[in-house]
């Protein structure tokens, strides 16, 4: 109890001298006092702005984000019969959305849409492909473009076999496709592969 009446005691005294200390600077110290709540005033006011600065770089942030990922759906839907699912220096994966066309028709919906690019050439068979997004095969390393699917077979009629190659792809078997580009009908939920092959 004597502790707390004498820290009391320490303050008023304190106090005093700080009071007496004012009135023997007149002005200067109420100056002093007002110039100190100004600097407060402005570095609080410094401070939310900064605040408010921030806020509105993160809402801007939120939106960039938002707006990036509506271009990667947009992207990945820029076909809505066919989709690229994998890409690589030596293959491309393409997967049927629906039951429509062939494969060179896939090959030719995508390339318009920019989801991929080839190059290739008609002959008594078909399409006989020559590039895929720049990469030609070499004729003097016996390359070539060879086709895989997970399409086995349609009304009796077999369109790929295991026998002759397969290509793996995220778990799922590709066999060699039993007809070109121009005789592979797409069929919904199958994968056909397009790869760079050498014999």
């Amino acid at each position: 109890m004597k502790k707390q009446q004498l820290a009391k005691i320490v303050s008023l005294l304190a106090a005093s001298v700080l009071v007496l200390a004012s009135c023997g600077n007149g002005d200067s110290s109420a100056d002093s006092v007002s110039s100190t709540t100004s600097v407060a005033t402005t570095e609080e006011s410094s401070v939310q702005d900064t605040s408010s600065e921030a806020t509105t770089t993160e809402a801007s942030s939120e939106t960039t984000t938002d707006t990036s990922s509506e271009a990667e759906e947009t992207s990945s839907q820029s076909d809505e019969k066919y989709s690229v699912v994998f890409t690589a220096d030596d293959a491309v994966v393409i997967k049927a959305n629906t039951t429509e066309g062939s494969l060179e028709d896939a090959l030719n919906a995508l390339k318009d849409s920019n989801a991929l690019d080839y190059t290739g050439s008609q002959s008594e068979y078909g399409l006989f492909i020559e590039s895929v997004n720049g990469k030609t095969a070499d004729a003097a390393k016996n390359e070539y473009w060879a086709v895989y699917t997970t399409l086995t077979e349609i009304d009796g009629v077999s369109y790929s076999s295991a026998e002759y190659g397969t290509y793996d792809y995220d778990g799922t078997q590709c066999a060699s496709a039993s007809f070109g580009a121009s005789g592979l009908p797409m069929v919904e939920g199958n994968l056909y592969a397009v790869v760079l092959a050498a014999y």
